[in-house]
């Protein structure tokens, strides 16, 4: 595979860590809503959550800085164009939905009247506290996880398919990690 039709490392580097994160911070916050869990343990997955929300904003964000930068490589000529298109159109989501994660979390901290420690020098005050935003921000993030998890099963489930089964180089693009 050459690098004109493999993402670049930065861009597979971004890939994977953002996937690490994700995949850690998805569990972390349906187990800190848990009844009967101990204090300190929730305490502990309340402060991972939202701490490292702002972090997978940030990535996003410079990931989409370098897809500016650094387009895609191209799809190969083989591929018909309807998944070309379900393939762009789940990629945009996923963007989409990463960000609208982020910021209804962040925006549910805040207007909730809560801390996000490591990066209150930066965002303390900018939203005031707002129990009515707090309930809409909270509801609009609990439902969006939904969608976000259907649409990672849909990316990993077609790298699944052109990696293990068509074998047509597409997985490679971003395989490995750097």
């Amino acid at each position: 595979m050459t690098s004109t039709t493999r993402y670049r490392a930065p861009q597979r580097l971004l890939h994977w860590l953002t996937v690490l994160l994700v995949f850690t911070t998805i569990p972390a916050g349906l187990v800190m809503v848990q009844e009967g869990l101990p204090r300190a343990i929730q305490n502990t997955l309340f402060f991972y959550h939202k701490n490292i929300g702002p972090v997978i904003l940030l990535m996003v964000l410079l990931r989409l800085a370098l897809r500016v930068l650094m387009p895609a490589p191209p799809l190969p000529a083989s591929l018909p164009r309807p998944q070309a298109l379900a393939a762009g159109t789940v990629h945009a989501l996923l963007y989409a939905t990463l960000i609208a994660m982020a910021l209804s979390g962040i925006t549910r901290v805040m207007a909730g009247g809560y801390p996000i420690e490591l990066w209150d020098p930066l965002l303390g005050g900018l939203i005031d506290k707002n129990e009515a935003l707090a309930k809409t921000a909270q509801a609009f993030h609990g439902t969006a996880w939904i969608v976000l998890v259907l649409l990672i099963g849909a990316h990993v489930g077609a790298a699944a398919l052109h990696g293990l089964i068509k074998k047509d180089g597409i997985f490679s693009r971003m395989w490995p990690p750097v």
